[in-house]
C-alpha cells in the first residue's frame, strides 16, 4: 500500500487533500462519461432513428453502471474504515471477496436483461423500429456486463486507500481506447468492418477489458491488497459486510436512472426528438456535474478513514467546505450552458426540433445543478458513515415524490418545457431540504460508530 495514505486522510489539511483526491477523480470520471458521450456523438451521425435509439438504452445502461458503483461502494467503505483503523489483513481479505461478489451479481443480471429486452423497451415508449436498433446495440452490452464490473470495483479498493491517482489514468485509458475504436469499428474506417451501433459496443467492452486488466495488475502486483489466497476463505461475512452498504448504495444510485427511464418515457408522449432531447441534455449534464461527481467520490474515502478514526469535526469542516465549492461551481455552469446552449446542443444533431429540445434542457435544468450537487454529496458522506439507508431516502424524495411527478404535471400542462421545468424545481427544494435535515441531524450521525 502506499505510505502514510491513512495519516495522509486522517491529519493534512482538509482543503489541499480532498483538492489532490478530487482532481485527478475528474480525469477518471470524465473517462468513463465520455463512453457514452463519444458513443452518442458518433451514433448521431448515422442518422436520428440510431439517436432515438441510443437515447432509450441510457437509462438501462446507466442502471446495471450503477449497479457496480454500488458495489465499489460497498466496497470501498468498509475498506477505508478498516484502513482507518489499521486492520489491513481485513482490507485486503475484502477486496478479494468484493470482487468474486461483483462477478456473481453480473452474470444472472446480465442474462436477466437479455432474456426482457424486447417487453423492457416496449415499456419505455419504443416501437418496433426502433426496437431492432436497441437489439443491436444491448445485446452485446449485456453480454459483456461483467467486464465492466471488475475495474469499477477494483478501481474502488484503490480509492479507498487514498489514492486517487491510479484509477483515474486506468479509466483514462480505457475511455482513449473506446474513443479511438469508436469510428474504426462503427464506420469501417480501413481494415476495420462497418458495424454501426454494434461497433460502439464492441469499442466499449475492449476498453473495460484493457482497464480491468490495468486495475487487476494494480491491486495485486503493486498494493499487494490482494491475493488468490484470500478468496479460498469463507466469502458470505464479507459479502454480508460489503451488501449492508452496498444494497442501499445501489439503490440510491439507481434511483436516477429509474426515474430517467419514467422521465424518457414521458418524453415519448412529446416524440422521438423530444426524447433525444432529453438523452443528450442528460449527457452534457453529467459533464457539467463531474467536478462535484469527482469532489463527491473523493469524500467517501476521507470521511470512510475519519471516521474509522473517530475524527467527527474534521469529517463536518470536510463537508462544510465541500458544499460551498458546490454551489459556486455549479452556478458557473449553469450560466455556461445557458450561454454556449445552442452551440453544444448543434454537436449533437442539426434537426430543428431535436436541437431546440436540447436548447430548452440547457436553459432550464442547469438552474438546480448546484441544489442537486448539495444532495449528492451529503448522500456520499451519509454512505461513508455507515447510513446508506438515508441516502436511500433522501434520493428516492427528489426522485419520486418530486421531480417525477412535478415533471409529469408540467408536461401535461405545457409540454417539453413544463418536464424540464419540473425537474429543475424538484432538484431545487431537494437541495433546500436536505441542507436542513442534515444540519440538524449531523453530530447524532457522524458520532453512532
Amino acid at each position: 500500500m502506499p505510505r502514510n495514505t491513512s495519516r495522509d486522510l486522517l491529519t493534512t489539511p482538509i482543503g489541499p487533500t480532498l483538492t489532490r483526491m478530487t482532481i485527478p477523480t475528474v480525469l477518471g470520471i470524465l473517462a468513463i462519461l465520455s463512453f457514452n458521450l463519444v458513443d452518442t456523438y458518433f451514433i448521431a451521425l448515422l442518422g436520428p432513428a440510431e439517436l432515438a435509439a441510443v437515447s432509450f438504452t441510457f437509462p438501462v445502461c446507466a442502471l446495471l453502471m450503477n449497479v457496480s458503483m454500488g458495489l465499489g461502494i460497498g466496497t470501498a467503505i468498509h475498506i477505508s474504515s478498516r484502513i482507518g483503523k489499521g486492520d489491513l489483513t481485513e482490507a485486503r481479505r475484502t477486496a478479494a471477496h468484493a470482487l468474486m461478489l461483483a462477478v456473481t451479481i453480473a452474470v444472472p443480471s446480465a442474462t436477466l436483461g437479455i432474456l426482457t429486452l424486447e417487453p423492457l423497451f416496449h415499456l419505455l415508449g419504443a416501437d418496433d423500429t426502433t426496437i431492432e436498433l436497441i437489439r443491436d446495440y444491448m445485446e452485446l452490452w449485456y453480454a459483456g456486463f461483467f467486464l465492466l464490473v471488475i475495474p469499477m470495483v477494483a478501481n474502488s479498493v484503490i480509492r479507498a486507500t487514498g489514492d486517487t491517482k491510479t484509477p483515474s489514468m486506468i479509466m483514462a485509458l480505457a475511455g482513449l481506447v473506446n474513443g479511438v475504436m469508436d469510428p474504426l469499428l462503427i464506420f469501417g474506417i480501413g481494415p476495420f468492418p462497418e458495424l454501426g451501433m454494434q461497433g460502439a459496443v464492441i469499442a466499449t467492452l475492449l476498453s473495460w477489458a484493457i482497464s480491468g486488466t490495468a486495475a487487476l495488475y494494480v491491486l495485486i502486483v503493486r498494493l499487494k491488497l490482494m491475493t488468490f489466497s484470500d478468496l479460498l476463505g469463507p466469502a458470505l461475512g464479507y459479502w454480508r459486510s460489503i451488501l449492508r452498504v452496498a444494497i442501499p448504495a445501489t439503490t440510491t444510485n439507481m434511483m436516477t436512472p429509474l426515474a430517467a427511464s419514467i422521465l424518457t418515457a414521458i418524453a415519448a408522449r412529446s416524440g422521438s426528438h423530444a426524447v433525444a432531447g432529453y438523452g443528450v441534455g442528460t449527457r452534457l449534464e453529467a459533464l457539467a456535474l463531474l467536478v462535484i461527481m469527482a469532489l463527491s467520490s473523493a469524500l467517501t474515502p476521507f470521511v470512510g478513514q475519519n471516521f474509522g478514526a473517530g475524527n467527527v469535526d474534521r469529517i463536518k469542516a470536510g463537508l462544510r467546505g465541500a458544499i460551498l465549492f458546490t454551489v459556486a461551481w455549479e452556478l458557473v455552469m449553469a450560466l455556461l450552458l445557458f450561454v454556449g446552449g445552442r452551440w453544444f446542443a448543434g454537436l449533437f444533431t442539426d434537426d430543428p426540433e431535436t436541437l431546440d429540445a436540447i436548447v430548452l434542457y440547457l436553459w432550464l435544468v442547469p438552474i438546480g445543478y448546484g441544489f442537486q450537487g448539495i444532495v449528492m454529496l451529503i448522500c456520499s458522506t451519509l454512505n461513508a458513515l455507515h447510513r446508506p439507508l438515508y441516502g436511500t431516502l433522501i434520493s428516492s424524495l427528489r426522485l419520486f415524490a418530486l421531480a417525477v411527478p412535478l415533471a409529469l404535471v408540467g408536461s401535461w400542462l405545457w409540454g417539453i418545457p413544463g418536464l424540464f421545468g419540473g425537474v429543475t424545481v424538484a432538484n431545487v427544494l431537494a437541495g433546500i431540504l436536505t441542507l436542513l435535515w442534515l444540519s440538524r441531524h449531523f453530530r447524532e450521525l457522524a458520532q453512532a460508530r
